[in-house]
C-alpha cells in the first residue's frame, strides 16, 4: 500500500498537513495533480478556464514543487482527468479540502468511491472551519472581520523549508509559452521558493507603506502574493506568521495592519463561497436580484480586447492581456464598468477573467465580481465613475501612457 498525497489548491511543502501526516506512516509516498479536462476545454461564456499564463504559472509552480519532493524522496504526478482513472482506490489518501464548488463536488466523488484510508485537512483559508463564529456567514464583510479580529486563531504553523531546486515535468498539456512583457508589474515566476522570497522582500520594506501605494499599479505598490495564495504555493497562515514577525521586529503601523485587513478581505469570500455554493455563479447572484443583463457578444468582445473607447477601462485590459496581472483598483473600475456601464451578464466578465488572471481564485474572483455588479455582498450596489478613478489614480496619464 502507498500513501497518496493528492495535490489541488496547496503547491508546496511548507505548512502543509497532509505531508505531515504522510511521513507518519512507513510507506512509499507519491504526489498527484490532476487538472480537469473542463478547465481546458470552452465553456458556455466562449473562454477556456485555464489560460495560456495560467498554465505557465501553473507548470512552475509544480516544477518548484517536485524539486522539493524530490529532495524527500517524493515523486510528483501530473495529470489531465479524473483521480480515479490513475490512482489506486485502495491506497491511503491524504488531501488538502477545497473552496471551489467543481473542487469539492470531485473530492465528494472521489472519497464516495475511495476503498481505502482516506484524510482530509484544512489549509486554504487562514482560519479553520471552527474558529469561524459564526453558524451562518454574515452579509457583510465588517461583521465578518470584528468576529474574527476578536475571536479567531490560526491553527499553528507546521515550518518546512522548500529546497529551493526546480525539476522539470512531464506536462500533459501542451501551450505556447507567454512572453514576459517588460512593463508587466507581476514580473515573478510560480512556485513556493518565489513565493516566498516575494514574502521576505515585501516584508522587508514595501510593506510599511502599502496603505498609502495599494491603489497603485507597480510591482511593489502591493503585495503580490495572490497569485502564490492562490495555487497554494504560499498558506495564508504563512503569510500571517512573517507578518507578525515583522511587526513585532519592526512596530506594527497602519500599513502592515491593511495587509493582514486583506488577508481577511480573502478569508470571508472563502467562507461565503463555500456556504452559498453553486449560488455564487447565478447571474441574480446570492442577492437573487435578477437586473435583465445583457449578452453582447460584441460588446464583451471589445471590452476583453481593450477597445471599448474608454482609456482607462482599455489600458487595464490591455495589461490584463499581455500579463495575466491587473491591479485590485484596475478589476474594480473594469468590473464596474462592465455590469453598471455596459450592462453584460457579469458571469462573462469574471469568466474572462478566470482564463486571464494568474492569481485567479474562484471565490476571490466571483465574489468580487459579484460585489461589484450589485448581486453580491454590497448592499450599497456602488457605482464606479470612470473619470473621477483616473483623475484620482491616474492624474499623470502615466499609466494609460503605458498601456494604451
Amino acid at each position: 500500500m502507498k500513501t497518496i498525497i493528492w495535490y489541488q489548491n496547496d503547491l508546496r511543502i511548507d505548512d502543509h498537513q497532509p505531508l505531515e501526516e504522510a511521513q507518519k506512516h512507513d510507506e512509499a509516498i507519491e504526489g498527484h495533480y490532476f487538472i480537469r479536462e473542463d478547465e481546458l476545454n470552452e465553456n458556455q461564456f466562449g473562454v477556456i478556464p485555464l489560460g495560456a499564463r495560467r498554465l505557465q504559472f501553473l507548470k512552475e509552480s509544480l516544477e518548484d514543487l517536485a524539486g522539493s519532493l524530490d529532495a524527500l524522496g517524493i515523486p510528483l504526478y501530473v495529470h489531465v482527468g479524473h483521480p480515479l482513472d490513475i490512482l489506486d482506490p485502495t491506497d491511503r489518501l491524504l488531501f488538502q479540502r477545497s473552496i471551489g464548488l467543481n473542487e469539492r463536488l470531485l473530492e465528494k466523488d472521489v472519497i464516495a468511491r475511495w476503498q481505502g484510508e482516506w484524510q482530509s485537512f484544512d489549509g486554504f483559508t487562514l482560519y479553520p472551519r471552527t474558529e469561524i463564529p459564526f453558524k451562518k456567514m454574515p452579509f457583510l464583510f465588517t461583521e465578518f472581520r470584528k468576529a474574527v479580529e476578536d475571536d479567531a486563531r490560526p491553527e499553528q504553523l507546521v515550518e518546512r523549508t522548500s529546497s529551493g531546486q526546480s525539476r522539470p515535468l512531464p506536462f500533459p498539456v501542451p501551450f505556447e509559452r507567454p512572453t514576459l512583457d517588460a512593463r508587466s508589474a507581476f514580473p515573478f515566476q510560480g512556485g513556493e521558493t518565489s513565493g516566498r522570497k516575494r514574502l521576505s522582500d515585501y516584508l522587508a520594506g514595501p510593506v510599511r507603506t502599502y496603505k498609502e501605494t495599494r491603489n497603485g499599479f507597480g510591482v511593489d505598490d502591493s503585495s503580490k502574493l495572490s497569485a502564490f495564495l492562490a495555487n497554494g504555493s504560499l498558506s495564508p497562515r504563512r503569510v500571517l506568521h512573517e507578518l507578525e514577525l515583522h511587526e513585532r521586529q519592526h512596530g506594527a503601523n497602519e500599513s502592515t495592519y491593511w495587509l493582514y485587513f486583506e488577508l481577511l478581505w480573502r478569508e470571508f469570500f472563502q467562507w461565503v463561497a463555500l456556504e452559498q455554493g453553486k449560488r455564487l455563479f447565478r447571474r441574480q447572484g446570492i442577492r437573487s436580484k435578477d437586473k435583465s443583463w445583457k449578452v453582447d457578444e460584441d460588446v464583451i468582445h471589445r471590452w476583453q480586447q481593450g477597445e471599448t473607447g474608454v482609456a482607462f477601462v482599455d489600458a487595464f485590459m490591455h495589461e490584463l492581456n499581455a500579463t495575466g496581472w491587473m491591479s485590485n483598483r484596475g478589476r474594480q473600475i473594469v468590473a464596474s464598468y462592465f455590469a453598471k456601464e455596459l450592462g453584460q451578464d457579469w458571469r462573462y466578465g469574471a469568466a474572462y477573467f478566470e482564463a486571464m488572471l494568474i492569481d485567479y481564485d474562484v471565490a476571490s474572483n466571483y465574489g468580487n465580481w459579484a460585489y461589484q455588479a450589485g448581486v453580491g455582498n454590497d448592499s450599497r450596489d456602488r457605482r464606479f465613475n470612470v473619470s473621477r478613478q483616473q483623475d484620482t489614480y491616474d492624474p499623470t496619464r502615466a499609466f494609460r501612457d503605458t498601456w494604451m
